[in-house]
């Protein structure tokens, strides 16, 4: 019975030593792939979007792409602790990844423009 419990245990404490969580420091083989937006806060406010709604792509040569509710753009990013910061053009984005467990992700997002929201997304 002992052994059942420490096994159950050390199974748990593996499961969630695997989230990152907090002041996480993010390479780029944790982010390059597809991430599809799957929900958006802005002003408090949450909305559940549809598969493809907001997608960004970022490739490991350091470029990405980006389709935002139908507006599609390119730009180049670098990584430095928890945030993707991404030039587009004349605007700089900023990615800040507050949680990421296995393919799924919580991120602050804000922009040069004045953009703020809150995503949630799965690394597809």
């Amino acid at each position: 019975m002992m052994k059942k419990v420490l096994m159950i245990l050390a199974v748990l404490l593996l499961a969630f030593s695997c989230e990152k969580e907090g002041g996480i420091e993010l390479s780029k083989a944790d982010l390059v792939g597809k991430w599809n937006v799957t929900k958006i806060t802005l002003n408090g406010e949450t909305t559940e979007l549809t598969s493809g709604a907001i997608m960004v792509e970022l490739k490991s040569d350091g470029k990405y792409y980006v389709d935002f509710l139908g507006d599609s753009y390119v730009g180049t990013y670098i990584v430095g602790g928890n945030t993707v910061t991404g030039v587009s053009g004349s605007v700089t984005e900023y990615f800040e990844f507050t949680s990421l467990s296995g393919n799924k992700a919580k991120i602050d997002y804000r922009n040069s423009e004045g953009d703020i929201y809150k995503f949630e997304a799965v690394k597809i």
